[in-house]
């Protein structure tokens, strides 16, 4: 299966990209430059103080990340003029502006009215175009380190899943079973092949999705915004697409049970779970990581951080106690879940990586 690496917070690995300060102590706040605008989906769900913190934290992780040949980029060169020590006008801080659709934070980004906007890798790959341009892509290293598996598996993963209520855990069972049947027998390697790397590699509409219907089946109903292509989408004419509902026609299959779709906006969708109008709903920003450690006890916890360090240089392990004062990787995975929910196993992992139109990527590496 091809493998994709991830913010939900591995969006904020994209802000850092764009958005680090260089500031002399000297410099008054007027000679700041404007807030450079990002375009966010409303589904990433973080609160303003959970996401400087982990900006911050990702912000660390990358620059070290960069002396290491994982990340190619050059946006956190800091801008001095050469032949100089004074640096040049500080780069902006950012702005974060929601939209519930991509298509609204597309027609922002063309007007300007956003610098650039976060995206998933395989969502920046089906909308590309000539005129636009993804940056910030994670590469992957012949022999990565504990410290790269750490901040791509745990710090900028960002895996697909399901939400429940938590008193609907027989469900949540069942997905995962059939969750880890798609992936054993090599059916979920296809649906990943049919619906995310052939609809990227011919920027063709996503195809339809047949749900089974099962006669005198039980019905389960699922959430879904249709605002990620070619993941999460529902065509012009309404019908049910992408590689997600394809992976619940899967799912339903093995469970022999009914698929409903229940079509939702981002902002709507815990509402929709909590109030009994669907069964179940898509989500993101869990990751393998902060899933493992979450069900570990605390001597394992210990054993498995003991265990990393050793594997570290001191120069990572300095920079890892640095992301440890800004966030837990422990707690990430469930950090932006509503009360009284519970997600199922992951299928499908991405990276998030900022999407920018080409003339301004361009003057921006002019600029450095």
């Amino acid at each position: 299966m091809k493998k994709h690496m991830s913010v939900s917070l591995s969006a904020l690995l994209a802000l850092t990209l764009f958005c680090v300060p260089v500031m002399a102590e000297q410099e008054t706040e007027a000679e700041k430059a404007p807030a450079r605008k990002i375009g966010v989906l409303t589904m990433l769900n973080m609160t303003e103080d959970e996401m400087g913190a982990y900006e911050k934290a990702l912000r660390t992780a990358v620059r070290q990340l960069r002396k290491e040949g994982a990340v190619e980029t050059d946006f956190f060169k800091s801008n001095r003029p050469s032949g100089g020590n004074k640096p040049s006008r500080p780069r902006a801080e950012h702005e974060i502006v929601f939209y519930d659709t991509l298509d609204a934070m597309l027609m922002a980004l063309n007007a300007g009215d956003i610098e650039n906007m976060l995206v998933y890798e395989s969502t920046a790959d089906y909308i590309d175009t000539p005129e636009l341009e993804a940056m910030g892509r994670i590469t992957d290293t012949d022999n990565p380190g504990h410290f790269e598996e750490m901040m791509k598996s745990g710090l900028m993963a960002n895996d697909f899943a399901f939400m429940m209520m938590e008193d609907n855990t027989a469900l949540r069972d069942e997905f995962n079973d059939a969750i880890a049947a798609i992936k054993e027998d090599g059916t979920l390697e296809k649906l990943v092949e049919e619906h995310i790397d052939k609809a990227v590699a011919d920027k063709s509409a996503t195809p339809a999705v047949e749900l089974p219907s099962f006669e005198g089946a039980d019905t389960i109903k699922v959430a879904v915004t249709g605002s990620l292509p070619p993941m999460d989408y529902v065509g012009p004419d309404g019908a049910p697409a992408g590689f997600s509902t394809a992976v619940l026609a899967e799912i339903a299959n093995r469970l022999g049970k009914n698929i409903e779709i229940v079509v939702v906006d981002s902002v709507g969708r815990a509402a929709a779970l909590a109030s009994g109008v669907v069964d179940a709903v898509f989500w993101t920003r869990t990751n393998e990581m902060s899933n493992r450690m979450n069900t570990e006890d605390e001597d394992a916890r210990k054993e498995r951080k003991e265990s990393g360090k050793a594997q570290m240089s001191d120069e990572e392990l300095e920079v890892l106690d640095q992301i440890e004062e800004e966030i837990d990787f422990g707690s990430y995975g469930s950090l932006d879940m509503p009360e009284g929910t519970i997600i199922t196993d992951s299928y499908y992992s991405d990276q998030i990586v900022p999407v920018a139109l080409q003339t301004t990527i361009d003057r921006i590496k002019a600029a450095q």
